[in-house]
């Protein structure tokens, strides 16, 4: 029996071979989830072109543990032409999460290239809270490129993020290593611009829940400042600009939604780094040691939601009062009014020490600790995602402008 596991040669085998239910094959379709960042496993055929799969639950003892919500799956048509096929997909998550309902928008990805299903083509199955069925349009067996992968997130594997780091034109980009992951996987830092002291530093990083695109902001961020679209060279000039765009390695090979791959929860245990504690896993801590190191006056943390109930992309903010510094507070306020008045951009409110529940992230121990400003984005992936790139250019841009605004002489 084959899968799609080597279906790129860039891929991470982490997944492959590890269990016979991430992989059906009936000679007219081959389904199968056991390709790096894939999940998806009880693979069967219901009917006529109508299969099953079960969301893979999270691991762990985490809050999310045993509850699945992330879906990644390919499809490649074995014989015959283009055809709709329907796919059932049934996630094991708590009653109260109500994910059928949430599940209006997926992700067509084919011969590399990202598109949008129709969302009339997503429909909540009758008196189930947990289980959607999807017609999608499978490619004729002999067209070019006739694997078609399917996810409720913008899936991008974390090899084929670093065959795109390699690529990056040297004169304008320094690719670092600055820590391996549990497993051993590389995590890299892409350094751009200005380098003398005192020049102002943003950090770019994708949240450690590996399910979401964060990486993909972050590079349309790097492919911008890497070009020569207006205002790019500015930026390199008199700026420091950092990314690190795969903050999770394992667990994106592996296929989570949130978890590493020691079943443990990253995005919130950012404090056990900041403070130091040895049981931090080596991901946070390498994304902590890099912002102590650079100090930046700006953090983002990138992350992504496909919930039909988020109306667009959201700001989750940090109480702008925790800074002492009045300068900076009012850069700060002035930063995220401009965002807000981005299109689809929204507020999702405040944490401080008193409110809201991320006390714990590495971004609002970022502003406690080092006086940062700091924001996690969550981009929707209802949109196009040359849509969403074009945000998150347009969020960098405002951070610079803020900056001047504050700054500039005169």
């Amino acid at each position: 029996m084959t899968g799609l596991s080597r279906h790129n040669p860039l891929w991470d085998q982490g997944r492959a071979g590890t269990e016979p239910s991430r992989v059906l094959d009936d000679e007219s379709l081959l389904l199968a989830t056991d390709f790096e960042g894939g999940n998806g496993a009880a693979l069967r055929r219901l009917g006529p072109d109508h299969y099953y799969v079960r969301l893979e639950p999270e691991p762990g003892t985490h809050p999310y543990s045993g509850n699945g919500y992330y879906l990644s799956i390919g499809l490649q048509n074995r014989q015959g032409p283009a055809r709709r096929v329907r796919l059932r997909v049934q996630a094991p998550t708590l009653p109260q999460w109500r994910w059928a309902p949430q599940m209006q928008h997926m992700v067509l990805r084919r011969g590399g290239a990202w598109s949008q299903l129709d969302p009339a083509a997503i429909r909540q199955v009758e008196g189930s809270g947990d289980t959607v069925d999807v017609d999608l349009p499978l490619p004729g067996a002999d067209e070019p490129d006739p694997t078609l992968f399917v996810s409720n997130y913008h899936w991008w594997p974390y090899s084929e993020v670093v065959d795109w780091l390699r690529g990056l034109p040297p004169e304008r980009a320094r690719v670092v290593e600055i820590a391996r992951s549990y497993q051993g996987r590389p995590i890299y830092a892409v350094e751009i611009g200005a380098a003398p002291d005192g020049a102002p530093c943003l950090v770019h990083t994708q949240t450690p829940q590996p399910a979401e695109m964060g990486s993909l902001a972050c590079r349309a961020m790097v492919d911008y400042l890497c070009s020569d679209a207006p205002g790019a060279a500015d930026i390199r000039r008199r700026f420091s600009t950092r990314f690190v765009p795969a903050t999770n390695p394992d667990g994106t090979v592996q296929g989570y939604g949130v978890s590493d791959c020691q079943g443990r929860f990253p995005f919130f245990e950012g404090h056990l780094a900041a403070g130091g504690d040895p049981s931090a896993t080596p991901e946070t801590a390498a994304v902590w040691r890099y912002l102590s190191a650079h100090r930046p006056w700006l953090f983002w943390e990138w992350h992504s939601n496909h919930w039909s109930r988020r109306p667009g992309h959201m700001l989750l903010r940090y109480r702008h009062n925790l800074l002492t510094d009045a300068t900076r507070e009012r850069l700060w306020d002035d930063l995220e009014a401009r965002l807000l008045a981005l299109p689809d951009t929204h507020d999702s409110g405040f944490t401080s020490w008193t409110e809201g529940g991320y006390q714990n992230s590495m971004g609002f121990q970022a502003v406690v600790r080092l006086g940062t400003i700091a924001c996690m984005i969550k981009h929707h992936d209802k949109f196009p995602l040359a849509q969403t790139r074009a945000h998150a250019v347009a969020c960098l841009r405002s951070a610079v402008d803020a900056w001047d605004a504050a700054y500039a002489p005169g």
